[in-house]
């Protein structure tokens, strides 16, 4: 009897016992390669953009630092601030310096800023400019050269 009503389903369409054919399932398999391959890129330049701008936040703070310092010592500072070892002495994290460091430590970002000018390290003249790179570790750098009156890109 059990079975006599399973045939009857199968019979009517009720129960079916077919699947996916494998041109189906290629089908969804190069549908998913098309997506990932236009999505993988997109991700991509979407990180490089977020580092990029971070990188030029974390150089525009710098500049208010720098500024902050010109006008209470008379001059701009020198110095590296290196992820792996942010609070080495001269660094820019070093209040004797710059008393600076980024919002993010997680972001592996090393800033050099160099005088524009022959300046004994690690101070430069009130007249001089600086120039702050930021260079990321998995690739990617931003430069500014920041004098009185104006910022321009390396």
């Amino acid at each position: 009897m059990y079975s006599t009503a399973i045939e009857m389903r199968a019979k009517s369409g009720l129960l079916s016992c077919q699947g996916f054919s494998l041109v189906e399932l290629m089908i969804v398999v190069a549908v998913l390669g098309i997506v990932s391959a236009i999505a993988i890129p997109a991700y991509q330049g979407y990180i490089a953009e977020a580092r990029t701008a971070t990188m030029l936040q974390s150089i525009e703070t710098i500049r208010v630092f720098q500024e902050s310092r010109r006008v209470q010592q008379g001059e701009y500072v020198e110095g590296t601030y290196d992820p792996s070892n942010p609070d080495v002495a001269g660094g820019l994290k070093d209040a004797a310096v710059l008393d600076w460091s980024p919002n993010i430590t997680s972001d592996f970002v090393t800033f050099v800023i160099t005088c524009q000018t022959d300046a004994v390290s690690p101070e430069c003249t009130r007249s001089s400019g600086y120039q702050v790179t930021a260079t990321h570790s998995e690739g990617g750098s931003v430069c500014r050269v920041h004098n009185q009156t104006s910022v321009t890109v390396c």
